[in-house]
């Protein structure tokens, strides 16, 4: 007989499920920023305006996704400003990512 255990786990959020969730509340365009800080592994998810909207820290063995609290601040970009060096996130360019293990 099964014993329903109370303890509670997060459930890992893939490149994939954050990138399609926040396209879905309204981003456009959106782009990956790799650490800054080789010790601590944080990799963004970033808009045209540099607001960071999701976060992953490798370093946690997680390998989970977290939306902060700007994924819902959307804004348009009458002017098409590109964030300089960074990487695009496009349908394709997640599905490479997720196919390399990322």
């Amino acid at each position: 007989m099964n014993t329903p255990s109370h303890e509670s786990e997060r459930v890992p959020v893939s490149l994939e499920t954050v990138w399609r969730a926040l396209t879905a509340l309204g981003h456009q365009r959106l782009w990956l920023r790799p650490p800054e800080d080789h010790g601590v592994h944080t990799w963004l998810i970033v808009t045209w305006d540099g607001l960071t909207v999701a976060e992953r820290i490798r370093a946690s063995g997680s390998g989970s996704w977290w939306l902060t609290g700007d994924a819902c601040a959307i804004y348009t970009n009458p002017e098409r400003i590109v964030p300089d060096g960074l990487e695009e996130l496009t349908w394709l360019s997640v599905q490479r990512r997720m196919k390399d293990g990322f």
